[in-house]
């Protein structure tokens, strides 16, 4: 899983995508080792990351990385790590919008999607009508393999009591 996150992590980086050979690959190895454990967590997180991606909130590929390391680590671990690595992805969003008005700017565009979605009953993609002003995004694949191996350390450390 390791190196998959790691792969997938340098390729969205160089390449602004996770290519599917590498969730492919992650997931004939999690369903050999794991099993059908591996699917039942892979299929939830799947489903609630599809609504994101229809939304506009995130790439296809981001969602099929998180469910991939929630089938490795099961349910409880997958989503302690993909949590970490979405707190790691916030803080370096955060850090990213700082200068200048972008943070304002984006919560701002946040807000009124939402309102809107709750005025019209119906969601819409989040940033179709704001293409241009969305192309600086973060890569979310670096976020969440950093998110997995800090919860591997910690959790391998405090089953080894240190």
């Amino acid at each position: 899983m390791c190196l998959i996150l790691a792969g997938a992590a340098w390729t969205d980086v160089s390449e602004g995508k996770i290519w599917n050979w590498w969730l492919i690959a992650g997931s004939v190895a999690g369903i050999w080792c794991r099993g059908e454990v591996f699917l039942q967590a892979a299929l939830v997180v799947m489903i609630f990351a599809f609504l994101l991606f229809r939304m506009g909130m995130m790439g296809a590929g981001d969602g099929k990385l998180m469910a991939v390391i929630a089938g490795y680590l099961g349910m409880d671990g997958g989503l302690e790590a993909i949590f970490t690595g979405m707190l790691i992805g916030a803080f370096w969003s955060l850090c990213c919008l700082g200068h200048g008005k972008g943070l304002k700017t984006r919560l701002i565009y946040l807000s009124v999607y939402f309102m809107q979605m709750f005025r019209t009953g119906r969601t819409k993609k989040y940033c179709k009508d704001r293409v241009k002003e969305f192309q600086n995004t973060i890569p979310m694949a670096p976020c969440m393999a950093a998110g997995t191996y800090l919860y591997l350390i910690i959790s391998g450390a405090a089953a080894m009591k240190i």
